[in-house]
């Protein structure tokens, strides 16, 4: 089958319609549904966690001055993970026993939503990751569900399966390279998914290393990276990392494309890397490129005069995934919306649509590809592999 890019065609609904005949000026403000909210609030990577806060601040008032949810007002508590599993945890835990929380959302760290499950199935409070992708988010080593955990993103396999595909298919690359962040699980998994794939449709692995973050010299892997010369570089890490290195693999010479996943997408990617991305691609959600989120960034920048960060979205899905579980339960005990969270067949947000397969708790869902360009990063579209002409 040809493998092509589907274009974004049909308008996705906002679920923000009025609670019943409720309204703002009779929202049960002695009574509030408590959301809580985990993310890294301070350190190098608090514009996503603060653009998730936002995001649910800012979809909990729109959701009260229409009334609500079940007509009592929707309240959102945020606390400082820090990005760091420990505290991310202790985050959790407070908001479940301190706080009295129905439900988390957070965080966007695969390595904090992994230990945070287990405590989550011993508190009974479900716990939505916004873009935590590796698969042990949801499921155990052993293969046991995790009841209490879910997630609004894809999972690692499949960003790594679309990357793979699109660098072979796509691009008509022939020979990869990969480079991994051995302290951290969603640069491993990613990249290992990316290299598999590759590798299954006849591609040609040349070169394989690692590094850990906090590393800020990679010319040692990059050397040998260059002397076996790489049609494509995978380097499956967040923005910060992956501006360093692409400007360190230029300075080597290195001629790859190089290629990642969503830890690339930040509106500071094109600042950090100063022109060595230029020609890459990563693969991510579609991100303010459909119709209502681009609405709702308008709104976002209005409120926060900040730049648009795609976790904002994340944030206004997960409050209106869960108003959606409460609504449907009639009540916003947390088992109940678990329950209702399990058995989500279609759920419309900012990032499109998803329905969650129960057996693993992970979504159905759309992702896009991306180019980045000397001063801008493009959208260039929907990828599904297996869709025809």
């Amino acid at each position: 089958m040809k493998k092509r890019l589907l274009a974004t065609t049909a308008a996705l609904g906002l679920t923000l319609g009025l609670a019943g005949n409720v309204f703002a000026a009779d929202l049960d403000t002695e009574n509030p549904i408590k959301i809580g909210y985990v993310g890294a609030l301070s350190g190098d990577t608090a514009l996503w966690g603060q653009a998730g806060l936002n995001g649910m601040e800012l979809t909990a008032s729109q959701l009260n001055e229409e009334g609500g949810i079940l007509g009592r007002e929707v309240q959102i508590i945020g606390l400082d993970g820090k990005g760091v599993a420990d505290d991310s945890v202790a985050a959790y835990k407070r908001l479940v026993e301190e706080e009295g929380v129905v439900a988390v959302v957070g965080t966007n760290f695969s390595s904090c939503n992994i230990p945070i499950a287990a405590v989550a199935d011993e508190l009974k409070v479900p716990v939505i990751a916004t873009a935590a992708s590796n698969e042990l988010v949801t499921v155990a080593e052993d293969g046991t569900l995790h009841p209490y955990s879910f997630r609004l993103c894809f999972i690692d396999s499949y960003m790594g399966y679309l990357a793979g595909s699109y660098a072979y298919n796509e691009l008509g690359l022939k020979t990869c390279a990969v480079i991994e962040d051995i302290t951290d699980s969603y640069s491993t998994s990613v990249g290992d998914f990316m290299v598999e794939t590759f590798t299954s449709l006849g591609g040609e692995l040349v070169a394989s290393e690692e590094a850990q973050n906090g590393d800020n010299d990679f010319r040692a892997q990059l050397t040998k990276i260059a002397a076996a010369q790489p049609d494509v570089l995978f380097v499956p890490w967040n923005y910060e990392n992956v501006a360093l290195i692409g400007q360190q693999a230029r300075e080597l010479g290195i001629e790859a494309i190089l290629f990642g996943a969503d830890g690339w997408d930040t509106t500071e990617l094109i600042e950090l890397s100063h022109g060595a991305l230029e020609g890459s691609y990563y693969v991510s959600r579609p991100g303010f490129n459909l119709p209502e989120a681009a609405a709702y960034g308008v709104i976002y920048g209005d409120t926060y005069n900040v730049a648009l960060e795609t976790e904002c979205l994340y944030g206004n899905d997960g409050v209106l995934w869960i108003k959606q579980a409460i609504e449907a339960a009639g009540s916003d005990d947390p088992t109940a919306i678990r329950d209702q969270l399990e058995a989500t067949e279609s759920f419309d947000g900012l990032l499109g649509h998803m329905s969650i397969n129960p057996e693993n708790h992970n979504p159905s869902r759309d992702a896009a590809i991306f180019r980045v360009d000397a001063d801008e990063v493009t959208y260039v579209g929907i990828y599904d592999p297996g869709a025809v002409e």
